[in-house]
C-alpha cells in the first residue's frame, strides 16, 4: 500500500507522544504508583497496585474508567463490590463513592478521568519541578 502522507517530523513526534514510563511515578499511597499522561480535557493514569493494596473509598467529579491489564482487584462501586480482572472495563459516573482492595496478587490498570484530575496532574507537577 503506498502511503501518501508525509511522516512527521521529529519535533511533530515529540509534541504529540509521550511514552507513559518515561514519564516519572507518583505515588497514590501505599503500595500504589502511577505514570500520568495529561491532555487538556482528560488524565490517563498507568497504576500498578501491589498486593494488598487498597484504596479507600472516595469521589472525584471527573468521570472515570478503569481498564485492567494484568491482575484482578475487587472495585468498591457505591457500596457493591464488583471483582474486576484482565480485559475488564468498568465505568464510575462522576461524583460517585469508590475504592478498591487488591488481594494475594497486585494489578495493573489503566485509569481514565475526564475532565482531568486536577489533583493527580498536581502531584505530577510538583514530582517534575527541579
Amino acid at each position: 500500500m503506498e502511503r501518501k502522507e508525509p511522516r512527521a517530523s521529529q519535533e511533530e513526534f515529540n509534541q504529540r507522544v509521550t511514552h507513559y514510563r518515561d514519564v516519572p511515578p507518583i505515588e497514590l499511597g501505599p503500595g500504589a504508583k502511577a505514570n500520568l499522561v495529561c491532555a487538556e480535557r482528560m488524565t490517563v493514569s498507568f497504576i500498578t497496585q501491589e498486593a494488598n493494596c487498597h484504596f479507600h473509598p472516595h469521589h472525584h467529579e471527573p468521570e472515570e474508567i478503569v481498564i485492567v491489564l494484568e491482575g484482578e482487584r475487587d472495585e468498591i462501586v457505591d457500596g457493591r463490590l464488583y471483582r474486576i480482572q484482565g480485559g475488564d472495563v468498568l465505568t464510575i459516573a462522576s461524583d460517585v463513592e469508590h475504592g478498591s482492595y487488591t488481594y494475594d496478587e497486585g494489578c495493573k490498570v489503566i485509569e481514565v478521568f475526564s475532565p482531568p484530575r486536577n489533583d493527580l496532574v498536581a502531584k505530577l507537577q510538583k514530582v517534575m519541578s527541579p
